[in-house]
């Protein structure tokens, strides 16, 4: 049981990238800070640039799986979010503003999924190639539902 069946990395664009770098520009406020003698200023950059990266290293999904009782999305170290097919209703494009849990990695939803769940908040995603993501999303979906109508 929880076999991988299909695995996703997300899609990051450029956007975003550019925000993923900025603890650089802390570090190198950091050193200006040292240079010009002021300690406690470089101190705080540093501890900044530290905090953004733990931060970013623990939000940031790596991969999106399909498991065949879960959805899970992989975010830094021991970290995970995991969505049971039990409470998946669906698994769409998304319409519209959408409010819920976001693990998206892009800023246009041209390549998000929406994943309704029957409880709890709607969940979007970012995989890199949304079509074939959401193919197999929907194809473990349909096989899991038919084989819990046998038991």
């Amino acid at each position: 049981m929880n076999a991988v069946i299909y695995e996703d990395a997300p899609r990051y664009d450029t956007l975003l990238k550019a925000i993923m770098v900025l603890p650089v520009f802390f570090i190198i406020m950091g050193v200006y800070y040292l240079i010009a003698g002021k300690v406690e200023d470089a101190t705080g950059m540093f501890a900044t640039t530290l905090l953004m990266g733990a931060i970013y290293w623990a939000i940031f999904p790596r991969k999106y799986q399909i498991l065949d009782n879960r959805l899970r999305i992989v975010l830094g170290g021991p970290f995970h979010f995991d969505i049971l097919l039990d409470n998946v209703e669906t698994a769409r494009e998304p319409e519209g503003v959408s409010l819920g849990i976001n693990f998206v990695t892009c800023f246009s939803s041209k390549n998000a999924v929406e994943i309704i769940r029957k409880r709890g908040m709607r969940v979007a995603i970012t995989p890199s190639d949304r079509d074939l993501f959401l193919e197999n999303l929907n194809k473990v979906l349909n096989d899991w539902i038919r084989q819990k109508g046998r038991i």
